[in-house]
């Protein structure tokens, strides 16, 4: 007995025919035909049936093993049906259930004359979530986006900073070669995988058990089998700058010939590409999405700290911190764990940034329970929602080490929130997907819902005090105004002009004497050197 897996058919059936590899790949909860050439005549009292199995140790109470007779639906969901019967080949019918593990499967045939089972392997192939299916988690429903999301394997990835946006292109190339079987051996490495092999492949129907373990095997802080190192200061020597890397497909290949070690180095948006490589190759709808002014809140409290000596500079005493940007991706798929108010984007983030249940690993958070400010909710809700709302206070230390808060920005925090277009290389605004307009009284009301949840009888261990009520006297109103002004567009390796333009708010005459600090930043805004101190002492007359 041989197969012939009909691998036009069953590829185009199943959008899966721009995979490079050879062995059959399809979708799970749709119908797939192979043909069987048989070297005999099926004798009377024979009967036939199909097993399917799956990862190191199949079982039939883990759904990673399921045996089938014809025309059968068996228990499993798994059934096939027998078609078309010429001399020496019969076609048969096999369909998955549509929550079915993903993966690469064995098929056997099983041959039953009376008491006797005799079994012959027919090879294996690769069954992977189907966004085409309604029965599956990860179903969308239009095909627009179903194509970007699912097979596009180019992409745009917004950087720079809320007030310079700029688009640069990434080829996530899901579909090239060995990359399915590299995004498949990664499931296997996962320390997931290694606590428990049995449980963890049984689990892997489930997209967001399957998008969670992948965040956390993008980046290499807990496994020395992640793909990426991230480094973020100091030099590069023989390494690999993130800014040059402008695709996913030379890091998972070095990934593969570097025998699965760490590729060095990615940063935030460096994960995320290869993050939506992998899931866009195992069939879950992914996107790269952008967030400006970025909050990275240690301490869980909604507050960006900042803290400045009296002459201006920044001290280094707090772990928070604000990034021009930062990128992760939004997976769409259900969440039956939350509820159906819940469905739809989840974002999964595999920066390593903060430890999630003792692993550097982020989500899946529902965008809407973001928006909702319900940060109780599995995963990482929280630490998204201050990604995106927190406020941003800055203090000034004096030399006796007293602290005063001279400055709060409720609404800088979270801005422009971006992804690409469907079909088109545009930016498109998703801010609103994760937060009502700033000020709003429904933006408010999120905003003392989830401080509830936080500082709450339910969520107090490993929290700070919780931040006073947002409103305008908070902070006491300043006497004198200051910005600095841009004398003309920066050009590269050109000196900046800047103008200091000071008001004086009140009615008195005013001497004021004005500490100027500047420092080189990297995109995370960590000062790398001061490279100008310098003091002045401006009069100003009421109102002036």
């Amino acid at each position: 007995t041989h197969i012939s897996w009909q691998p036009s058919v069953n590829a185009g059936a199943h959008h899966t025919d721009r995979y490079a590899n050879t062995e059959l790949t399809v979708r799970r909860g749709q119908a797939f035909t192979i043909t069987l050439y048989f070297n005999r005549p099926k004798q009377p009292g024979e009967s036939l049936a199909f097993v399917t199995e799956i990862g190191p140790s199949p079982s039939e109470s883990h759904h990673t093993k399921a045996v089938f007779n014809l025309s059968e639906v068996g228990a499993s969901g798994w059934s096939a049906v027998q078609g078309s019967s010429e001399s020496g080949y019969t076609t048969f019918t096999i369909s998955s259930p549509a929550n079915a593990i993903i993966g690469r499967y064995n098929l056997i045939l099983q041959v039953t004359s009376g008491n006797k089972i005799f079994s012959r392997f027919l090879g294996q192939f690769v069954l992977l979530f189907n966004p085409w299916c309604p029965g599956d988690a990860v179903y969308m429903a239009n095909e627009n986006e179903r194509q970007e999301y699912v097979l596009n394997e180019n992409g745009i990835i917004f950087v720079g900073n809320a007030k310079y946006i700029e688009a640069r292109g990434w080829y996530y190339g899901q579909f090239q070669d060995q990359l399915l079987n590299i995004c498949l051996t990664m499931l296997d490495l996962s320390l997931y995988y290694r606590q428990d092999p049995a449980i963890d492949v049984s689990r892997r129907g489930d997209p967001k058990y399957v998008g969670r373990v992948i965040s956390s095997m993008i980046n290499g802080n807990d496994n020395d089998n992640g793909v990426l190192l991230g480094k973020w200061q100091g030099s590069f020597h023989s390494h690999e700058n993130p800014s040059r890397w402008d695709g996913s497909v030379v890091i998972l290949q070095k990934w593969r010939q570097d025998n699965y070690k760490p590729v060095q180095y990615g940063q935030c948006w460096v994960f995320a590409g290869v993050m939506c490589t992998v899931l866009r190759c195992l069939g879950i709808p992914t996107r790269l999405v952008s967030n400006f002014n970025s909050a990275h809140d240690v301490d869980r409290n909604l507050s960006i700290d900042k803290y400045y000596d009296s002459s201006g500079k920044s001290l280094n005493i707090s772990k928070d911190s604000t990034w021009d940007y930062h990128v992760w991706n939004e997976s769409w798929f259900i969440r039956p764990d939350l509820g159906t108010q819940y469905n739809g984007w989840q974002v999964l983030d595999a920066t390593p940034q903060e430890q999630s249940k003792g692993l550097f690993q982020c989500g899946p958070a529902s965008v809407i329970a973001i928006k909702e400010g319900d940060v109780d909710l599995d995963y990482d809700t929280l630490f998204v929602y201050t990604e995106v709302n927190a406020d941003c206070n800055r203090w000034i230390v004096y030399n006796d080490g007293t602290k005063k808060r001279v400055y709060c920005d409720t609404e800088i925090i979270g801005r422009f929130i971006s992804t690409k277009a469907v079909g088109s290389n545009s930016r498109v605004d998703v801010t609103y997907n994760y937060k009502y307009p700033e000020g709003s009284s429904e933006e408010r009301r999120v905003y003392k819902k989830a401080l509830a949840k936080i500082f709450g009888s339910n969520i107090t261990e490993g929290h700070t005090e919780p931040p006073r009520e947002r409103s305008s006297e908070t902070v006491r109103k300043p006497g004198i105004s200051g910005k600095f002004k841009l004398a003309e567009p920066p050009v590269f390796g050109k000196d900046v002009t800047l103008i200091l333009i000071l008001n004086n708010l009140t009615s008195d005459h005013k001497t004021v004497k004005v500490d100027m600090s500047a420092s080189t930043v990297l995109y995370t805004r960590r000062a790398v050197a001061e490279i100008l101190k310098a003091t002045a002492s401006v009069d100003l007359g009421s109102k002036q």
